[in-house]
């Protein structure tokens, strides 16, 4: 991947030199169409497979607070078990119930 597009000191004021600006927009032209091309070439040869990421397993829990004699529930979805210990260590936290996934598809 050798650049001879725009190398070199460019000063605009010389005959049939470009400007910075031009010169940045060419270089960048040139990595990008030169970038495919290599990357074209790999693809013939070889094949690159993604890997499925595993499906994150949500934990669903309905959390009660009691503020003042005011009690407040809400519905709230976590990623990791660590996440819903924390929340339950929050203050007023009165009860908590995990609620189990039923989707059938």
């Amino acid at each position: 991947m050798k650049n001879i597009y725009n190398k070199g000191t460019f000063r605009s004021f010389e005959y049939g030199k470009i400007g910075p600006y031009l010169k940045k927009q060419g270089n960048k032209k040139w990595r990008r169409t030169e970038k495919l091309e290599i990357e074209n070439q790999l693809n013939e040869t070889f094949k690159f497979f993604k890997q499925r990421r595993k499906k994150r397993k949500i934990i669903w829990a309905k959390i009660t607070r009691e503020i003042d004699g005011r009690t407040y529930s809400d519905y709230r979805s976590f990623y990791s078990e660590k996440a819903f210990k924390d929340s339950i260590k929050r203050a007023f936290v009165t009860r908590y119930f995990l609620i189990k996934n039923t989707n059938k598809k």
